[in-house]
């Protein structure tokens, strides 16, 4: 979360910005879809289409991800037995 919160403060955005702006690079196809209660959500939310990330940011972000992991389903074990039916 630091090296996130990091670029966010310096391209003046929120992480959650960083983290949207990154999932939307991944490939054309990729569209996340960010669950919100808040009005001022959907308008942050909106703000991280515009934000620009340098292939190098990308990348550190990319690896970043991949040092992490995931871990855990997706879903609870009765929704995950309803995957790909």
């Amino acid at each position: 979360m630091e090296h996130i919160a990091t670029l966010a403060q310096a391209k003046d955005a929120t992480p959650g910005q960083v983290a949207l702006a990154w999932l939307l690079a991944q490939h054309p196809s990729t569209v996340p879809i960010p669950g919100t209660r808040r009005l001022g959500r959907i308008d942050e939310n909106i703000g991280a289409t515009q934000l620009p990330l340098s292939a190098d940011e990308l990348a550190d972000l990319h690896e970043l991800a991949d040092r992490i992991g995931v871990q855990g389903d997706r879903y609870n074990e009765h929704h995950m037995s309803l995957v790909d039916k």
